[in-house]
């Protein structure tokens, strides 16, 4: 679009050229002399206005030369961006409907600045299937090009929403860098769907209060986070690099980090986690009870209906006991997570 608005310019201001010398030069009334440039340039063919001297000649000649190229160019280049680019855009948006239709249990950022790239960036990484909703199309292209499905619109909007499937999606994710906007998101996300997990970006104390009011599962303090990370850098830098290289190991020789529910009627409820996983390789890292406190495992401590596990082993192994605890399959993505209201 700046090209073409740059070609429009150059060839204004040709035209204006033009009408200049055959009005101040060669004489034309100001009716005529933009006549003759015009008709000069689209190659009409309509004759002269009134008979040009030599230099009036010589002029037209270069006139001609460089301007109807330009013309021509600049034609083909409103077409191109008219029709071309225009019937492009509807196909992709025909596509990226179509593609969202298919989705379900996907999750949703909303606004792809630096902190929506990033999660956008690290769920990718983890095969989560994301719907990026952003009004900037600059930011849209870079969201498809790390191979998310992306709609363009307001995020505060409904209809922007179930464009991006609000009602089949697990995660919605307000990432915007506007506290006020991102609450919005959350009260319109919650009244939407009232199953969705909200995890909102806060930029104060204030703002956190007012979205988990909202509706917002969780609410993330990117400031805060950054400052305790800094903080345990200066004074334990071995445990956050441990923790660092836990998460990042990955595949069956590695080892995955996966938060799994104890169903009712479960096969690991009622036993103890020595009973459950003596013997396994799946290490229990931490225990969530139903009424949210958090327990440190030891051999004797029992497993209860509703406990969540944080657990750490190979894929294989962990997803064997996410299905013996009858919650979500283990995975490493957000996505398949499923906190409870209000935590």
């Amino acid at each position: 679009m700046r090209r073409l608005l740059l070609l429009v310019t150059v060839l204004a201001l040709i035209t204006g050229v033009g009408w200049a010398w055959y009005t101040l030069v060669e004489g034309f009334t100001a009716l005529g002399g933009a006549y003759q440039a015009v008709t000069t340039l689209s190659t009409v063919g309509f004759g002269e206005v009134q008979p040009l001297d030599t230099s009036g000649q010589i002029f037209t000649i270069i006139f001609i030369i460089g301007g109807i190229g330009l013309t021509f160019y600049t034609a083909t280049s409103v077409i191109e961006q008219v029709v071309v680019v225009g019937v492009a855009e509807r196909l992709r948006g025909r596509d990226v409907r179509r593609r969202v239709r298919r989705m379900e249990d996907h999750v949703i950022v909303c606004g792809f600045g630096r902190v929506g790239e990033a999660i956008a960036r690290e769920l990718r990484e983890r095969d989560s299937h994301i719907v990026v909703v952003e009004r900037e199309q600059d930011r849209l292209e870079d969201a498809r090009a790390i191979g998310c499905a992306a709609v363009q619109g307001d995020a505060t909007l409904e209809s922007v929403l179930i464009s991006a499937g609000i009602e089949r999606a697990k995660v919605l994710v307000a990432a915007s860098d506007s506290d006020v906007g991102n609450t919005y998101i959350v009260l319109t996300a919650r009244e939407l769907n009232p199953r969705l997990v909200i995890i909102a970006r806060a930029g104060s104390d204030a703002a956190e209060a007012r979205m988990r009011t909202a509706g917002a599962n969780r609410v993330v303090s990117p400031y805060r986070l950054a400052g305790r990370r800094m903080a345990l850098t200066a004074v334990q830098p071995l445990l956050l690099d441990f923790v660092d290289r836990l998460s990042t190991q990955g595949g069956p020789a590695g080892g995955i980090i996966a938060e799994v529910l104890i169903a009712e009627g479960s096969a690991l409820a009622g036993q103890t986690v020595a009973a459950a996983f003596g013997h396994d390789a799946v290490h229990i890292l931490g225990i969530e009870r139903a009424d949210g406190t958090f327990v440190v495992p030891r051999g004797t401590t029992g497993l209860e209906p509703g406990d969540r596990l944080m657990l750490f082993g190979p894929q294989d192994d962990v997803e064997r006991v996410s299905s013996a605890a009858g919650g979500p399959e283990a995975t490493t993505s957000p996505a398949a997570l499923e906190p409870r209201a209000g935590r």
